[in-house]
């Protein structure tokens, strides 16, 4: 299969033995055992990628057959896109052999062994979970408790499928020739953020596709629509039940049950949510000014300590780390 090496301009590895794959591997991913099944053979490892803090892009190729078996992690999933040859994972207890234009959705909380045959060519795609979530709770209009668990394999006859191989063909033809003022954005970054987790929870099936496409969530009735405007119109005041009551004309009970029915949580659950939700971008706009208390008091909180917490609960980090910046763009020269 022919195809343009993604990420040309991006090359972290060049004709590498095992020490460097696993050195390059720690760097992109997290801690990895590799070996080889001739031992003394070149291995003719290719790294090419781009780390953007919660999310990282990668291409990787060896010329010779490579096992790779990367230490358990629960903060992050793997996207495998097979470009060229075959391979075969094992993840848990599933194992799938994989040929061109599949894709694998790896959960690296369990154990995992990839195994490339010579040749083979992956395009993968690391994102932290909090990132999906936040996502998946934004679309849902709720707060979302249970893991985001993807299907190991999807099918390629799904046009949706394509979906997922056109967005990471985007990506890297972004990132091929950077800009360093677009690329250390917080708001470019956090567009294509959003844009990978849309992509993923639309076009690759989990365990929230039925619930992300039911009905009851898209086409809630007219009363708890006005609610959910009304409290993202005065998301920065304190309000209460009596005013949304008044505002949409039904009763508390009416109120409360219209939103377990159509949202999944309670009114005030709703409200503490989306506040999080705006606190959350409103830290990642702020300037280096700006501090966290800051923040919080323009969206009406004098508890910043609580709503700390809340937000750590939310996003899997405390607010001060993600106004302090997580999201960078590493490049590392061959």
């Amino acid at each position: 299969m022919a195809y343009d090496i993604p990420l040309a301009k991006h090359s972290l590895l060049r004709d590498g033995d095992l020490r460097d794959a696993v050195n390059v591997g720690n760097e992109l991913f997290w801690r990895n055992s590799c070996e080889a099944d001739d031992i003394g053979t070149p291995i003719g490892a290719q790294f090419n990628g781009v780390n953007l803090g919660d999310m990282a892009i990668v291409y990787l190729t060896f010329e010779s057959r490579v096992s790779i078996e990367p230490v358990e992690d629960s903060r992050h999933l793997l996207v495998q896109s097979t470009l060229s040859g075959n391979s075969s994972t094992r993840n848990g207890g599933d194992f799938i052999t994989t040929a061109p234009k599949d894709i694998a959705v790896i959960n690296p909380a369990l154990r995992t062994r990839i195994s490339f045959e010579p040749g083979c060519a992956h395009l993968v795609l690391k994102i932290n979970r909090n990132v999906i979530a936040t996502k998946l709770s934004e679309l849902l209009r709720r707060q979302i408790d249970n893991t985001v668990a993807f299907d190991f394999i999807s099918a390629q006859s799904d046009a949706k499928h394509h979906a997922w191989l056109e967005t990471l063909k985007y990506l890297c033809a972004f990132y091929e020739n950077p800009d360093h003022t677009t690329t250390t954005n917080k708001h470019v970054l956090q567009s294509h953020f959003d844009m990978v987790a849309c992509t993923l929870l639309t076009s690759l099936r989990h365990n929230f596709s039925e619930l992300l496409m039911d009905d009851r969530y898209t086409a809630a009735p007219r009363h708890i629509r006005r609610a959910c405007e009304y409290i993202e119109e005065h998301i920065k005041a304190p309000f209460s039940m009596v005013e949304l009551c008044q505002v949409t004309d039904v009763t508390e009970r009416t109120l409360q049950n219209g939103f377990k029915k159509h949202l999944g949580q309670t009114p005030s659950a709703f409200i503490r949510s989306r506040r999080l939700h705006h606190i959350h971008n409103a830290l990642l706009a702020a300037q280096a000014h700006t501090n966290v208390s800051r923040i919080m008091w323009d969206y009406g909180i004098n508890n910043p300590g609580l709503w700390a917490n809340l937000y750590w609960k939310q996003y899997g980090c405390y607010p001060s780390d993600t106004l302090n910046g997580r999201f960078s763009f590493h490049k590392k020269d061959p």
